[in-house]
């Protein structure tokens, strides 16, 4: 069970890296801000539910 928590997380946070990605090329600074902040929680989830 906690495993596919852990890949749910994993594949969280490769989305929201794509989406940074995708902000990045768009040149919009906010949008990517948005993602990164998000990368960092959805990071750092493992850490705090362990």
């Amino acid at each position: 069970m906690a495993f596919a928590g852990f890949i749910m997380l994993l594949v969280a946070l490769l989305e929201a890296i794509a989406l940074m990605q995708a902000a990045l090329n768009e040149l919009d600074i906010e949008r990517f801000y948005f993602w990164s902040l998000t990368a960092s929680v959805i990071a750092g989830l493992p850490i705090v539910l362990w």
